[in-house]
Formats: C-alpha cells, structure tokens, sequence
C-alpha cells in the first residue's frame, strides 16, 4: 500500500512515546494522510503533546501509558524481557483501548508505530517499523515473542528503501515472516533545500534519550561549549525544565516544533545527536554533518552508528574514549 494513494478514509495513527523519533516520523506520514483522509492521532506523554503541538487541528486520543524501563547494562530490549508481564500488560491495555476506539469511530486504517497492542482483527492494520531483526545479545529470547507480535499486523511498513540503505540488518528479518513487508521510503519531517543558509551556529546538541545519560550527555557538552567562542545551541524534548547556560555562547531550546529545529539544523555547522534511526533519517535528508553518539547498552543505535560510520557526513563515538578526541578534530 502506498500512502500517497489512500484516500477517503478515516484513520487512527499511534506512535510509540519512547523518545520523540516514532512520533516525529509519524508526522510525515500524517501529512501525507490527512490531505485526503480523516486522521486521528494517539499516543500518551511527551509524544502526545508534541503531536498536538505540531498538529493542533487534528483530535488526538490519549493512550495508557507504556513505561519502558531501561537496563543500563543490556538497554531497553532486557529491560522487556525482565519485566515482561508489565510490558505484555501494556499490550493488552492498546488492544483493549484500541477496540474500543474502532467501535466508535469505526477507522477504515490503523497504523501503529511499534505500538504492538494497537490493531484490531476488524480493521485494516499496519505496523510502521524499521526494525524486523533485534540484533541484541538477548535475542534468542525475544525473537520468538517479538514475531508473534508484529505478525498479528496485516502489513508492515518499513521507512526505508528496498535495499536497506538506511537500516542495514535491523530491517532483515531472521526468518520469514508471515505478514507481507513493504519499504515505503525514508520518513523524514524535514526537507532539503538548495538554499543558502548562513551557518551561524558552531554545534547544535539535541538532547534525547533516557536519564541518567541524557543529562550526562548535556554536562559534558555545556563544559566544553563554554570553552568556546562560538555560537552552540541545546534542543531538549518536551518534559525539561531549563536552568540558566552557564556561558554567554550557549543557546537552550525546548519543545521545538519542526520548523523551528529545521531552522537550527540547518544554520548548524555540526549537529552532535543520539544514533536514532528518526535522527538519522532526518539528517540525510538534510544533507548535514553530524556527530551520532549512541545511547550506552541501546544495541540498535551502536548498530547503526557503527553502519553509518562510512558516511562523510557522519562521525560516529563507537566508544565513550573516543569522543574527545572526535570533538577536538571537529574545532
């Protein structure tokens, strides 16, 4: 199914509230869609209202919230596994919401992004997702479990192109798969411009992910930015309370809508950002220089920043020791 094509239709969108990446990826779809289609949005917490923000004209619904503990050892995947009644509890509470939404509102489509409780036997539902294969030390426990689940979908939207450019092996499942695949293209909210736009920014932070390293990330760059003349910048997610930059030269930011963080992106020398695969989708359309730092014990990221490694436009921190190193190159 090619999104550009549905029309007429009345249609639930769900992504996942695990950072902003599933939400923001969601918009563009949700763009395309509701051109010519009836859409409604669902999701809980910062996504939520990150959707209202950049969507306000839409309803939106908000869903049980799915708490995700993260292991610093072995990242979110474990933090499943070892909380596994939880998480299938979490499922249960989307399939139950789900079914009641589709009663009322009668969606001709759902697309969950990796929501994997929100689809309903009555309705035509599909699962946006770059990841088909774990790639995590703990797989061989997850697979099996982890199949089932996305395999209760009438069909799995992959945001890439048929040859994997940009997710590599995550998007490879390990067996076949009884729901049929379609790679629908990259999905990124922002686009390239042959434009010129002064760079009038040295390094632009965009801080994502879980505590404690999300503020640790934020600590070590706000010491080494305020070494510098230059101009730096700090995009926090929804949920921040902002302190005062402890330097004239640093700039915070806080719950930019898409044009705004468009503007900064692209004003930015380089951006340093978490190896997310929205982040990234996001930073090849936008042709930028970036530094991709993955997230410690988040399998998926170090994946895809060692992937991505070869890229010129890319630096990516394999390793926690490197990246003073990469800083002092990129000055």
């Amino acid at each position: 199914m090619n999104p550009n094509e549905i029309k007429a239709q009345r249609i639930l969108i769900a992504p996942l509230n695990w950072g902003l990446g599933h939400a923001t990826r969601s918009a563009k779809l949700i763009r395309i869609l509701k051109q010519k289609n009836e859409v409604i949005i669902a999701s809980d917490g910062a996504s939520l209202l990150w959707l209202k923000n950049e969507f306000p004209d839409l309803k939106s619904i908000e869903f049980p919230e799915l708490k995700i503990k993260y292991s610093k050892r072995f990242g979110a995947a474990a933090g499943i596994l070892f909380r596994l009644p939880h998480f299938l509890n979490s499922i249960n509470k989307d399939y139950k919401e789900t079914k009641k939404l589709v009663d009322t509102f009668s969606f001709d489509l759902i697309i969950s992004d990796n929501r994997y409780g929100v689809y309903n036997e009555n309705c035509k539902s599909v699962l946006l997702s770059h990841q088909l294969n774990l790639l995590h030390p703990l797989s061989s426990f997850i697979s099996s479990p982890f199949q089932i689940l996305i395999e209760k979908f009438d069909e799995i939207w992959v945001p890439d192109d048929e040859i994997h450019s940009l997710s590599g092996d995550l998007s490879k499942p390990e067996t076949d798969l009884k729901t049929p695949v379609y790679f629908i293209g990259p999905l990124s909210r922002f686009t390239y411009s042959t434009n010129t736009i002064k760079k009038d920014i040295k390094f632009l932070l965009i801080a994502s992910g879980p505590e404690p390293f999300r503020q640790q990330l934020v600590d070590y760059f706000e010491a080494n930015f305020s070494l510098l003349k230059d101009q730096c910048h700090i995009v926090y997610g929804a949920n921040s309370i902002l302190k005062k930059a402890c330097s004239e030269n640093i700039t915070r930011h806080v719950l930019l809508n898409t044009e705004e963080l468009e503007s900064l992106i692209k004003r930015a020398e380089i951006v340093i950002c978490r190896s997310g695969y929205s982040s990234i989708m996001d930073l090849i359309e936008l042709k930028q220089r970036a530094v991709l730092i993955p997230t410690p014990g988040q399998s998926e990221q170090i994946y895809l920043a060692k992937y991505h490694s070869e890229n010129p436009l890319f630096e990516s921190v394999i390793k926690d020791k490197d990246l003073p190193s990469i800083f002092k190159k990129l000055l």
